[in-house]
């Protein structure tokens, strides 16, 4: 039960589901798998009220399975997913039991699941939450025995005062690295009681966490721990924006110049009518093509998808993250937000809009084959800040991929059986130099790139930040 609970919660990404919605969509559903199967009716079940999460689901960032967010249709669909799996199965014959006693106290089969499943993530969220740990069956197994003679209106009050018990590995290299420096930290002093040297390792571990670290040029693991979690939210002390940039300082930029052309056009021709994929129609996807798109393909080649253009593609999901442009009844129109930009011009507000929903949101890894490692992603303002701190002068990107490495040297780990061409090292140079150098920061105007040949589909690259970087980014340190 555990190991098929957890398969159906690793299936459940947000680019897996949206796949499968994709599948539907062009009426592939007799190539799914039991579990695709499975997914695809619990999705189709919250159509309604979830039809644009599922529709983006493939740029929309943090694919990983969240017990923390709130409102998240994807842990909505894992968790109704994994339910129903147990109930299919009889697997726990607990879970099947409590099912039965509310359908006969009257609750829908919506409801009994619902119920099911918070009673499941009471146990399951402790573990999705540390990223370690095992799942206590025996815990889980006692609240539905316990809970199947109850009323379903009282079962979720009581389950709020139910305690929960994580169940913890051994501590991995960190974790007894630290008890080690306690440890050395210890030797030799003398302490008068249990609380007071439980005081002094406590005040060490803060004071640990709050010195700069030079793998982190200089911010300490403290605002790091803030950088990763919570960018531009809880990050005051570190970097904020400038939200009085002028329009002049950004108006040559290609993220800029495309969204004004996308929106404008669509301005004249809405409403457009999508495809039968639910993509842009052929004739508009092939003027943006001709009008933006480098990619060497003969001079009287001609698109004949949106598909064969994802550079098009990432901008019009973008628009759509951003609340600019909306498809409804299967037709593309500007939002009244889109409007607005149009009718009065693009903003610095715009720009920022744009650029947050890039950084935060927009899945990196949508035009590339490389492995997620959301951690490039997630580092963003790291990454702008080893921008500041090295590129100020033209500086070849394999140097700051490098400083990635020596900042999160895990990831090496993450990358030692991809390619075997390319070593772990090279994979996360070439892919912070793609995602973030040439995608993000190129796009919007955020460096300047000399590219050299190196050899037959690679480039040397030697970036310095631009003045828009300075007066965009307003450091602290």
């Amino acid at each position: 039960m555990i190991e098929s609970m957890f398969s159906l919660l690793r299936l459940a990404n947000r680019q897996l589901l949206h796949r499968i919605w994709r599948k539907v969509s062009r009426g592939d559903a007799d190539v799914m798998s039991a579990e695709e199967r499975l997914l695809t009716g619990i999705m189709h079940e919250h159509a309604d009220e979830y039809f644009n999460q599922f529709e983006f689901a493939d740029v929309i960032g943090e694919p990983e399975f969240d017990p923390e967010t709130k409102n998240d249709p994807f842990k909505h669909i894992a968790l109704h997913a994994a339910v129903e799996n147990q109930l299919k199965n009889r697997d726990p014959i607990e879970a099947f039991q409590f099912y039965n006693a509310m359908r006969r106290k009257k609750c829908s089969h919506h409801d009994a699941v619902h119920l099911l499943g918070a009673i499941l993530l009471h146990y399951l969220a402790p573990v999705l939450d540390h990223k370690k740990g095992r799942f206590e069956l025996d815990g889980y197994l006692r609240l539905l025995k316990k809970y199947k003679s109850r009323q379903p209106e009282k079962i979720m009050p009581a389950l709020e005062n139910e305690p929960t018990s994580f169940v913890a590995e051994e501590p991995g290299p960190t974790t007894t690295q630290t008890l080690h420096d306690i440890r050395s930290a210890m030797e030799g002093r003398s302490f008068g009681s249990l609380e007071e040297a439980q005081a002094f390792a406590t005040s060490f571990v803060e004071e640990k966490n709050w010195k700069p670290a030079p793998e982190f040029l200089g911010l300490s693991p403290e605002q790091m721990h803030r950088v990763l979690l919570r960018p531009l939210e809880d990050t005051n002390d570190i970097v904020t924006l400038n939200p009085e940039i002028r329009p002049e300082d950004f108006a040559e930029i290609p993220v800029v110049i495309e969204t004004l052309y996308f929106l404008r056009r669509l301005n004249d021709l809405q409403p457009l009518k999508a495809t039968t994929k639910g993509n842009l129609p052929q004739a508009f996807a092939r003027e943006m093509h001709a009008e933006f798109s480098d990619f060497p393909y003969p001079p009287d080649f001609k698109i004949s998808s949106e598909e064969n253009d994802l550079e098009l593609m990432a901008l019009r999901r973008l628009l759509g993250m951003c609340g600019l442009i909306k498809k409804q009844h299967k037709k593309f129109s500007l939002t009244r937000k889109g409007q607005l930009l149009v009718d009065k011009g693009f903003e610095a507000q715009h720009f920022l809009l744009l650029l947050k929903n890039y950084m935060l949101k927009f899945n990196w890894g949508f035009r590339d084959r490389y492995p997620d490692l959301g951690i490039l992603q997630q580092s963003v303002i790291f990454s702008c800040y080893l921008l500041h701190r090295k590129a100020g002068g033209f500086i070849h990107t394999d140097e700051l991929g490098d400083c990635i490495i020596r900042a999160y040297p895990m990831v090496l780990d993450t990358l030692k059986d991809y390619r075997p061409y390319d070593s772990p090292e090279q994979t996360v140079r070439n892919m912070f130099a793609l995602r973030f150098i040439e995608r993000f920061c190129e796009y919007f105007g955020l460096v300047e790139i000399r590219r050299k040949p190196k050899k037959p589909y690679f480039q040397d690259r030697l970036v310095k930040t631009t003045s828009l970087f300075k007066k965009l980014f307003c450091w602290k340190l």
